[in-house]
């Protein structure tokens, strides 16, 4: 039976840690469904919703490298444990808020931005502890295994999120995100470490901070691939983000309907994890480009569809398609990290990983943003954003036959 498992759930402690996270992680998505709804719900333009993007990602960006310093030099375990802690209290307040009709829309932006600025300390931490509860040669299955429960919540959460939306509103749906992290909590706290990773030297967390990004800068491939993740996820991934809007404005369905979309990229997103748990992804080089490639041409095959097509059934086949590139560069970008960054420095390059996936927030904005000024001109209603989605699918797709074409840099990332 053992040998039928990825390796690294063969360690005891790794696997709690797995069981772990995949209540924190649906923690996470159901809140992530939570927020863009009630935004929704409470202001209908997509301005408001690239808003949300931009509060929800600015913190991130702002403290993620700050973070991961942090992370190289404390205790992972207590700065994952007290940022969880902290994220279900402002569960706690959301829901009552909610509940009681306190909440204006742009009460919720504030509220991603304290989660935000939570997960800016929270992540680099916990990216960084799980490497410890495995043997090095078991580390890219170990990534891709984490992955695995990321992308698995994203099959399942938003019809959850959806379902509880339908039946029981949404106050119940963020309490019951903090019963996750409690369960999460309890798991992550027995998990001990085969080794102690390596703390940061004896500077400040600032210093610190900068020798990560200096590291990062004298370690070229490195500084291609990171910079890529900002382009990838700024243009590629903002469709997450306003599902509920194109789901309730253009296909006219409701929570349920947007939550099936929302899953469509969770079953795609989790393909690559399962094929690949076992060993890794072999080529990581021609992964990052393809999948840059393939989710670019999705992207426009998504919005174009959209435009003359409302169909449900077909928009979940593209968007799971879209999943599934999109998983497999983030599977591989984290296994380069993993395996080819210094362990002292893996929690500040993590970090500015961290970062550069904040951008699908900030994405958001300038579709958002974009969308609705598109629609002024063009005298539509809902084209704008579609347009959009299509022009940041048209710039991953060129950026993906260039890279594959013409920059040798990542040939490091075998």
């Amino acid at each position: 039976m053992m040998k039928f498992l990825p390796e690294a759930l063969r360690s005891r402690h790794f696997t709690i840690y797995f069981i772990g996270n995949i209540f924190s992680y649906h923690a996470v998505q159901i809140f992530i469904f939570a927020e863009s709804w009630i935004v929704h719900e409470l202001n209908k333009s997509p301005e408001a919703l690239g808003m949300l993007g931009l509060y929800a990602s600015l913190p991130t960006i702002i403290f993620n490298v700050f973070g991961g310093a942090v992370a190289d030099r404390f205790n992972k375990k207590v700065l994952v444990s007290v940022s969880q802690i902290f994220q279900a209290i402002i569960f706690i307040i959301f829901a009552y808020s909610y509940a009681n009709g306190f909440l204006e829309y742009w009460h919720v932006y504030i509220i991603a931005a304290i989660i935000s600025f939570s997960t800016a300390f929270e992540l680099p931490a916990k990216m960084s502890y799980f490497p410890s509860l495995l043997e090095k040669i078991n580390l890219s299955s170990g990534v891709v295994v984490d992955l695995f429960a990321w992308q698995g919540t994203r099959v399942i959460a938003p019809l959850i999120a959806g379902f509880i939306f339908a039946l029981y509103g949404g106050s119940f749906a963020l309490l019951f995100s903090c019963l996750l992290i409690l369960i999460f909590i309890v798991l992550f706290s027995t998990t001990k470490p085969l080794y102690y990773p390596k703390k940061s030297g004896d500077g400040n967390p600032i210093s610190d901070a900068f020798d990560g990004l200096k590291y990062i800068y004298q370690n070229k491939p490195m500084l291609v691939l990171l910079s890529l993740s900002f382009l990838v996820y700024l243009s590629g991934y903002a469709y997450l983000n306003m599902l509920p809007y194109i789901g309730v404005q253009i296909f006219k369905v409701g929570s349920k309907g947007t939550g099936l979309l929302m899953t469509a990229a969770g079953i795609g997103s989790v393909l690559p994890t399962i094929i690949f748990s076992k060993s890794g992804i072999p080529n990581k080089r021609l992964a990052i480009c393809l999948s840059m490639l393939f989710s670019g041409l999705f992207l426009i095959l998504f919005a174009g569809s959209s435009v003359v097509y409302q169909y449900i059934p077909l928009a979940a086949i593209i968007i799971g398609i879209i999943g599934f590139a999109n998983s497999l560069y983030a599977t591989s970008v984290m296994s380069a990290i993993q395996i080819y960054v210094s362990e002292e420095f893996r929690g500040r390059v993590v970090g500015i990983f961290v970062m550069s996936f904040s951008f699908m927030s900030l994405g958001s904005l300038w579709v958002g943003t974009l969308g609705g000024f598109l629609d002024k001109i063009l005298l539509t209603e809902h084209l704008g954003v579609l347009i959009s989605l299509m022009l940041g699918g048209v710039i991953l797709f060129l950026v993906g036959i260039t890279m594959f074409l013409f920059n040798t840099s990542l040939k490091k990332f075998k």
